[in-house]
């Protein structure tokens, strides 16, 4: 009787466990939102899309090309990728020698024509990183491409949707004329510390917005390796993207979607970042600052821009001239707060 009941009491145990834990799994999954939906429109404005889309796009457009992008190699590229896909290094459209700015237009064009994508070339583009992809994908904006996708969730969404993945190599087909000598959209790329400077005294009300963590953007950590400084140029905006130098945990679920950014977009609003008002992303090298930039263009922001210097290259000017480029630290409004215009901003 004592075992039966010792058995049974167990039995009860495991059963509530079971419905604490159904019950946890369902309220994370309740917390789970998603800014890109199956049922969406998807025109040339729609920059993510669904993996079945991407499938659909594929089948639409038989000469579109698709980019698995990384820094360097696609980790497991040989082992499985979506089909006819062709990698693409972010080492293609940036490099350290650049200040990890965008190549020169005439590099990019090369670069991008090498890869089989022109003006007119349907481009979709993933990584196991949507940083990578959306930075992939600005380059070919910047140019001037037409026809932009990049997979809400990379890879991993492809698998989870069920589509197939193939493991041979695909050679690109090379093109010769990108269609265009001339930037299509220059008005959305600030490249240099200076010419931030000139953009904020053309409009003073110009929203410099970080997408660096909390810790990086009140000068607690630079969140890089190779920058000993910290800090973020005078007047930038926190713009919660990011919890650390390497993710857009703010924007995207944990399986790397994006999330619904209803939250966000609220959050910016409260800091004076609106569709109305002239919106420039920054982090440190920029990365992070290319997917709040597709966003904010689907979310109807009418003027939104990327500060590629980033921290990287306001940090190296400061240190040569900080009085003309200021650093600040601390949380704005806080007796913490400050901005250094006579030294480098060391920790």
């Amino acid at each position: 009787m004592h075992k039966f009941l010792k058995y049974l009491g167990v039995a009860a145990c495991a059963l509530l466990a079971g419905l604490v834990l159904a019950r946890t799994s369902t309220h994370a999954a309740s917390k789970e939102s998603h800014f890109v939906k199956e049922d969406q429109q998807v025109t040339e404005n729609t920059y993510y899309i669904t993996a079945k889309q991407a499938q659909q796009f594929k089948e639409q457009n038989p000469n579109a090309v698709v980019l698995a992008v990384a820094y360097g190699k696609v980790p497991g590229f040989s082992k499985g990728h979506i089909p006819g896909a062709v990698q693409m290094s972010t080492n293609d459209v940036e490099s350290q020698a650049a200040k990890w700015n965008l190549l020169d237009a005439s590099q990019l064009r090369k670069n991008f024509l090498k890869k089989g994508v022109t003006a007119d070339t349907p481009l979709i583009v993933y990584s196991p990183d949507i940083s990578a992809a959306s930075r992939v994908a600005f380059a070919a904006y910047y140019l001037g491409v037409k026809n932009i996708k990049i997979i809400d969730g990379g890879q991993q969404a492809w698998k989870k949707a069920g589509l197939p993945l193939e493991k041979k190599s695909v050679q690109p087909k090379k093109q010769t004329d990108f269609g265009s000598n001339t930037v299509a959209h220059p008005e959305a790329y600030i490249k240099t510390p200076a010419d931030l400077l000139k953009a904020e005294k053309k409009n003073p009300d110009l929203k410099l917005v970080s997408t660096r963590s909390w810790k990086e953007y009140i000068g607690d950590i630079s969140g890089y390796s190779y920058i000993k400084e910290t800090g973020e140029p005078k007047g930038a905006i926190y713009g919660r993207v990011s919890k650390s130098s390497s993710d857009v945990a703010y924007l995207t679920n944990a399986d790397g979607t994006i999330k619904d950014p209803k939250a966000e977009l609220a959050y910016w609003a409260k800091k004076g970042i609106t569709p109305n008002q002239e919106v420039v992303f920054s982090c440190g090298t920029v990365w992070r600052a290319c997917v709040p930039f597709f966003l904010a263009k689907e979310e109807g922001f009418k003027n939104v821009q990327l500060y590629d210097g980033g921290w990287y290259q306001w940090n190296m000017e400061h240190k040569k001239d900080p009085k003309k480029y200021p650093v600040q630290k601390g949380e704005p409004g806080t007796k913490n707060f400050k901005v250094e215009t006579t030294v480098s901003a060391e920790r």
